[in-house]
């Protein structure tokens, strides 16, 4: 059985138009399915929950959307080892799709979820802090990504452009808004029982795989199923600096820089003097000082070939 959950909003307002097609090639196939389309942000969630709560066979769930999307997706679902988790690309970064391969056409994405060739058992991230708990798939940031990321929620340019090809845009120009204003943090990282101190820190990433950013390689070496999350600090003073790192990162050729920290581990707690803003796969968590990663016991099966 398939369970369809869309996002008729993404790719720029073409999402409901690239279902349609998708349906008529799965009723083609005489595939059993429902589907689910969402209509504000927390519709994802709640569907999965509901689709997901009572199984007692193994089912295939499809996400039509964003790495956003997929995010309500996997802190929605119960059940989790009956279930199979297919993406079709439909999202403005596509970061978890781009961790196992490249982002092609959708038709390929539709023909590999209908006819599953390879499945992957990927980790499932999760970070804490005083606003509760929330799973990720991809990265949680704290500092400057995160606030990138919640001037982009809260721009009133994203909700007049959002569904046009100009709404990439905002996360540009986001960027060098809070570049311009933006502070380093002084850091403290616990690492299992070690201690480190950054006293001047712009990004500080938790990744569960490579890519974040629209295809910012922050962690060339985080792969999603190896039982690891991967750690990514930035620690500089200097705006030009920060700018050639994330350039470089764009090809994963930022990790021999002595401005560059990156670390494997299970758990990780993050403390800072001052609240900043905290995202969970782009989403926004609040503000806060603190907050701690870990991997949860299970882990999602994700259709790759």
């Amino acid at each position: 059985m398939y369970y369809f959950i869309i996002n008729p909003k993404s790719q720029s307002g073409r999402g409901e138009k690239i279902w349609l097609e998708i349906k008529r090639k799965v009723e083609l196939k005489k595939i059993d399915y429902k589907y689910f389309v969402t209509e504000k942000k927390g519709d994802a969630q709640k569907f999965a929950k509901e689709i997901s709560s009572d199984l007692t066979e193994k089912v295939i769930i499809v996400v039509l959307g964003g790495d956003g999307t997929l995010n309500e997706v996997i802190n929605g679902l119960k059940n989790i080892n009956l279930i199979t988790l297919g993406i079709i690309p439909t999202g403005s970064g596509n970061d978890f799709v781009r961790s196992y391969g490249k982002i092609k056409d959708l038709n390929s994405h539709v023909e590999k979820i209908l006819n599953p060739k390879d499945i992957v058992k990927y980790n499932i991230g999760y970070v804490e802090n005083e606003y509760g708990c929330r799973n990720f798939i991809v990265s949680s940031g704290f500092g400057f990504d995160a606030t990138i990321t919640n001037e982009v929620n809260n721009a009133k340019s994203k909700i007049v452009y959002k569904n046009t090809a100009l709404g990439k845009l905002i996360y540009a120009f986001s960027a060098l808004k809070v570049m311009a204003s933006f502070k380093p943090l002084e850091l403290k990282i616990t690492e299992g029982s070690g201690e480190r101190i950054f006293k001047s820190c712009y990004f500080c990433v938790i990744m569960n795989t490579a890519y974040e950013g629209k295809a910012v390689m922050l962690c060339p070496q985080a792969k999603g199923y190896d039982d690891f999350l991967d750690l990514c600090i930035f620690n500089t003073k200097s705006k030009t600096v920060v700018i050639y790192l994330i350039l470089k990162a764009f090809f994963g050729r930022h990790e021999n820089s002595n401005r560059v920290y990156i670390s494997k581990g299970r758990k990780y707690k993050v403390e800072c003097l001052s609240s900043t803003h905290c995202h969970v796969d782009g989403e926004q968590l609040g503000r806060s000082t603190w907050a701690e990663y870990g991997l949860r016991n299970e882990k999602i099966n994700i259709i790759v070939k």
